[in-house]
């Protein structure tokens, strides 16, 4: 079944993100309790935010009074990024243009899945990476839709 705009546009939560390696193992990509967001817009901007809940917190009220290890510590499992989405219903796929990422490195990027909808169940599929440790793998995340 082709995926289409429509079926992507909304809100997502996150349900699982699971590293699948080449040798067969596969972990959550965040540790067992993650949470997060995933929106696609009508007018075709996407946001991300997801990440472990059990990641260190800062000594502070904000941002500006942690330390550079507590941002480092907090940011350690945590992924953040939006900018405009393209879809390729030929391929299923669904390119994440990203203008602005918790990772710098990521900015003027693509992040590229292929993705199904079924019900109100959104399946994504990552390329293929090398970890690390030198290990090639993909990541496969699924999202349930938000309901009014």
């Amino acid at each position: 079944m082709t995926t289409t705009i429509t079926d992507l546009v909304g809100a997502w939560r996150f349900v699982s993100a699971e590293e699948v390696f080449a040798d067969g193992e596969r972990r959550a990509q965040f540790g067992p309790n993650a949470d997060g967001y995933l929106s696609y817009s009508a007018n075709g901007i996407v946001t991300a935010v997801l990440g472990s809940t059990t990641r260190p917190a800062s000594g502070g009220a904000g941002p500006e009074s942690a330390t550079d290890a507590e941002v480092v510590a907090m940011a350690r499992d945590f992924i953040a990024y939006g900018g405009p989405f393209t879809l390729d219903p030929e391929t299923d796929t669904v390119t994440h243009h990203i203008d602005i990422a918790l990772f710098p490195g990521w900015q003027g990027g693509e992040q590229v899945r292929t993705f199904t909808v079924h019900d109100d169940i959104l399946r994504g599929r990552t390329l293929q990476a090398v970890s690390p440790d030198g290990r090639s793998l993909h990541v496969e995340l699924t999202w349930s839709r938000v309901l009014a």
